[in-house]
């Protein structure tokens, strides 16, 4: 491995092994729960795949395509769409690195360049891969810093940009749905990994760091609870198990007061 100030950073052979462990816990996630939308030990097999950092390039063709696609598939204005789309996006490019976290501090370094996407028809309807293996191992600051230097700050913050341009969806809410996706697989998936996994997300965002931490509430597991909206509620089909909207009728009408100024 070499070390960096991050930490010791394995490529290659070494970081498939390193990756191994998360690979099978991932693949008994999927035996239990159904698809996910992270490639069999994540690895690109097959066709379709291409860079995530095609997203944010411009002119922005790809994402735009992916947003007009939201846009259809659940009848919602583009912002919106945008949002939904986001929240189904950085849980998967979030979810092996969270879980890595807490399985054993062997943390994937995805990044735009590293990162690999691919649009199946099945459902999740996306599935996250890396180009080449690249593992971070370190204490909880040095895999703090990863995170946020790799997956937030060169992975998501470009296409967040991309996504506010494109449809003015708010960039709070984009990031809420990233600490929502860090904190909610050590309740789920990585539940039985922590002695207390409430604690473990707190320390995880916490390590992590700004733009995500304090965007999610734990009062108390299984209780997690955002303070920013992913905007399902906007649609009228009920609310997320996380939902910061108390009362989602209110939500609905602000939505559509916000539309028509929008119109107007």
């Amino acid at each position: 491995m070499n070390r960096t100030r991050a930490g010791a950073v394995a490529v290659g052979r070494s970081a498939e092994e390193a990756l191994e462990p998360l690979g099978a816990r991932l693949r008994a996630a999927a035996d239990t729960d159904g698809p996910l939308g992270v490639a069999p030990g994540l690895r690109p097999t097959g066709g379709g795949w291409f860079p995530v950092a095609d997203l944010a390039a411009r002119p922005r063709e790809r994402l735009g395509a992916l947003i007009a696609e939201a846009e259809r598939r659940w009848q919602a204005p583009p912002h919106v769409a945008a949002a939904l789309w986001w929240k189904n996006f950085s849980y998967w490019t979030t979810l092996p690195v969270a879980l890595g976290w807490a399985l054993n501090r062997r943390v994937p370094m995805l990044t735009a360049e590293t990162a690999m996407l691919s649009i199946p028809e099945a459902d999740p309807g996306m599935l996250v891969a890396m180009r080449e293996p690249r593992v971070a191992t370190g204490d909880v600051p040095e895999l703090g810093a990863v995170i946020a230097d790799s997956l937030l700050r060169d992975l998501h913050a470009p296409v967040i940009e991309a996504l506010h341009v494109l449809t003015r969806a708010g960039r709070r809410g984009l990031w809420g749905s990233v600490a929502e996706a860090l904190v909610h697989p050590l309740v789920t998936f990585g539940a039985d990994l922590l002695d207390d996994p409430g604690d473990g997300a707190r320390t995880l965002l916490e390590s992590v760091g700004g733009p995500v931490a304090g965007l999610v509430e734990l009062p108390g597991l299984p209780d997690l609870r955002r303070r920013t909206c992913c905007l399902w509620v906007t649609l009228g089909q009920g609310i997320c198990p996380t939902c910061c909207v108390s009362d989602p009728a209110d939500a609905v009408r602000g939505e559509e007061r916000r539309s028509a100024g929008a119109r107007s």
